[in-house]
């Protein structure tokens, strides 16, 4: 797989629908993405409920630690 690590410490989670950044210690920004990844689901967009891919605004989640503060 290609590097994928910018500047900021961070990169895309792994599961290709998924919107989320995550630092470099994870994979996946969550266990949706990953089971979603390791399952092969094809999707149109991802529903791990973090903000950069929620189908439902009032039912998101932080992409990152730092949108929780």
């Amino acid at each position: 797989m290609p590097e994928m690590t910018d500047i900021g410490g961070t990169h895309k989670c792994a599961y290709e629908q998924c919107e989320c950044q995550v630092s470099t210690l994870n994979t996946y920004c969550s266990d949706y993405c990953s089971d979603a990844d390791d399952a092969e689901e094809l999707e149109m967009q991802c529903d791990c409920k973090h903000t950069p891919c929620a189908l439902a605004d009032e039912d998101s989640l932080p992409a990152t630690p730092d949108e929780a503060e």
